[in-house]
């Protein structure tokens, strides 16, 4: 609705090119957004690019120097070698990778040398600029500055812990639906009736159709299970 009552350029091109309108019932906030960012790598509309970006070749990973403070690098690794990093992100572009970090490295002040964003080597100048407090020259403790360097790296991950099935609405009062996130990756979602009688998590994967996981769904899913009651998780 705020697309065709919108009076932007964005906004003329849709009433333009719209001929027909279709919907999908999902029953939940969460399985409406994982169906409109698969239905946007599937179609690749013209005007909407956020999410049709389907190769994220450059990561965000994370490892401890020699004197103990948690350092970030971007690179753009093969699979083999991507398996052996701590992973926190991946990105279509190192612009976006950088953006993150320059993000984390303002709210949490952040020693840039350390996020590998200004090169190393003495006092970075964030330090001269009283806006780091030393990390990079051993004058902050290390302890503290991991605390921040964690926070941070909560903030740009989408890492998610092992085996999840999220279990909501239905798009009827006789159905509930299902996601399923195997491995920390999307598996599919997809609905059981209400009553089924489901023995251990790991069998509702029989009632989900399978979609393909990126950092972008990813994004979604830890969003959203932020926000959900415990009850609507199962652990397995």
């Amino acid at each position: 609705m705020e697309h065709f009552a919108g009076q932007t350029s964005k906004s003329a091109k849709i009433h333009n090119m719209v001929r027909d309108i279709t919907y999908v019932e999902t029953g939940t906030e969460l399985i409406a957004l994982l169906l409109e960012s698969a239905e946007i790598k599937r179609f690749k509309p013209a005007i909407n690019r956020a999410q049709r970006q389907q190769n994220f070749p450059y990561v965000i990973h994370y490892s401890f120097n020699d004197d103990g403070y948690i350092v970030f690098e971007i690179a753009k690794p093969n699979k083999k070698v991507r398996k052996t990093l701590n992973v926190v992100n991946e990105y279509p572009k190192v612009s976006h990778a950088r953006g993150a970090l320059y993000r984390i490295q303002e709210e949490f002040e952040l020693c840039p040398q350390l996020l590998g964003i200004e090169p190393g080597g003495g006092a970075c100048f964030n330090f001269h600029l009283k806006k780091c407090a030393g990390a990079c020259v051993g004058r902050e403790e290390v302890i503290v500055y991991n605390e921040r360097a964690m926070l941070g790296m909560e903030v740009i991950t989408t890492h998610i812990e092992g085996n999840v099935v999220i279990c909501d609405e239905g798009r009827n009062l006789e159905e509930k639906s299902v996601v399923v996130i195997e491995d920390g990756e999307l598996f599919g979602f997809g609905y059981l009736e209400k009553d089924e009688e489901i023995h251990h998590p790991s069998e509702f994967k029989s009632y989900v159709k399978p979609y393909p996981s990126n950092p972008e769904v990813k994004k979604i899913l830890i969003r959203q299970i932020a926000n959900l009651p415990k009850s609507k998780l199962h652990l397995y």
